[in-house]
């Protein structure tokens, strides 16, 4: 069950790809996956714990680059914890979670962190240009 999140005001991260140049591409995964691994730890607090298989089945896969497209993926269950998308959808009418655990334990927190991921990613692509160029040392 993939969803995917849509980043908003991407004009200045443009303009930092522009000015990254070749290493536009590898600037932009690494960012990427920075921000899936933030996103992340934001799912792992909330994520249900009952018996600790579902939180220590959660990963950061990626980053993948397709055309013009980089994708991460976070995910939770596999063989170790199959239930993970039931106890993810099941409002709390249904089923019941210890605070701070609840449903939708990725959805929100991913939604949460999206807001403002533009930002973010262009600040860390230019931290790697002036890393790159050592400007400001």
């Amino acid at each position: 069950m993939a969803r995917t999140v849509k980043v908003r005001n991407l004009k200045p991260l443009q303009e930092a790809f522009i000015q990254a140049g070749a290493d536009a591409p590898r600037f932009a995964a690494k960012a990427l996956f920075e921000e899936a691994s933030e996103a992340f730890v934001l799912s792992q607090a909330v994520v249900p714990v009952r018996t600790g298989a579902l939180v220590t089945s959660g990963e950061v896969h990626g980053p993948r680059v397709s055309g013009s497209k980089a994708f991460c993926e976070i995910t939770y269950g596999g063989p170790a914890a199959p239930y993970a998308v039931f106890v993810h959808e099941l409002p709390p009418s249904r089923a019941k979670h210890d605070y701070p655990t609840r449903w939708k334990y990725l959805e929100n927190p991913v939604r949460l962190y999206a807001q403002d991921m533009g930002q973010r990613m262009t600040i860390r692509v230019l931290d790697m240009i002036a890393r790159k160029f050592e400007i400001g040392s």
